[in-house]
């Protein structure tokens, strides 16, 4: 039997359950150890209220219910993205609390396989400018992707000027995706700069994460 999506298909229910989603994870992320909404929900979520109240006016044109469905494919990924890597299997989270998110409750199994032991190898397409695509692999694998049995990765980065010593303390931005490449753009003022990356696997299950790859360096082109 198919499951039945806990994201509301229509437009108005779908802007309710992101906007207190979003409200209640604001005030809880950092008990749960996760990166701030803030980083990567605030700004689709904005467009996609500001896209929806457009259509209110009776003489909205194609061209804004274009942009209400953009906004919405846009806001609704980046949601499921931050939803399954920080929310779904995070054990600091109660089913309670899940429950006050408007996500499901899942039941954890014996059969359910546990992280890996491997790392992500990373590699960084300098391609075209002010972008870089960062494909990952399991290390030694020749087949892009994440491996089966994790959710997807975490990938820690920042613009240095050195080499960093420490992950945990210097690769300070993080984002977390399930698809090869994760796609980082750049301002122009940018360009020429140092970026720094590092992976790790992230398990579907129990919410814990494996152990670091090796640090990858790029110019920004």
């Amino acid at each position: 039997m198919k499951t039945k999506d806990y994201v509301p298909s229509n437009d108005g229910q779908f802007l309710e359950w992101a906007k207190n989603l979003y409200a209640y994870v604001l005030t809880h992320f950092s008990a749960w150890n996760i990166p701030s909404p803030q980083l990567t929900l605030e700004a689709p979520l904005t467009t996609f209220e500001a896209a929806l109240a457009k259509l209110a006016d009776p003489n909205y044109g194609k061209v804004d219910m274009e942009r209400k469905k953009e906004s919405r494919k846009v806001c609704e990924k980046a949601l499921r993205v931050y939803v399954q890597g920080y929310l779904a299997r995070n054990p600091a989270i109660s089913d309670e609390e899940r429950v006050a998110m408007g996500l499901p409750v899942y039941k954890t199994s014996k059969s359910e396989r546990p992280l890996p032991e491997t790392v992500p190898e990373l590699e960084v397409d300098t391609g075209t400018p002010r972008r870089h695509k960062v494909h990952y692999r399991v290390k030694g694998n020749n087949r892009r992707g994440k491996p089966d049995g994790v959710a997807g990765i975490e990938i820690r980065w920042a613009i240095l000027d050195h080499y960093p010593t420490s992950v945990e303390d210097e690769l300070i931005k993080s984002s977390f995706d399930t698809a090869s490449p994760w796609v980082n753009d750049f301002d122009e003022a940018d360009r020429g700069k140092r970026v720094y990356y590092c992976g790790r696997w992230e398990a579907p299950a129990e919410g814990g994460k494996g152990p670091f790859g090796e640090i990858v360096e790029a110019i920004v082109p």
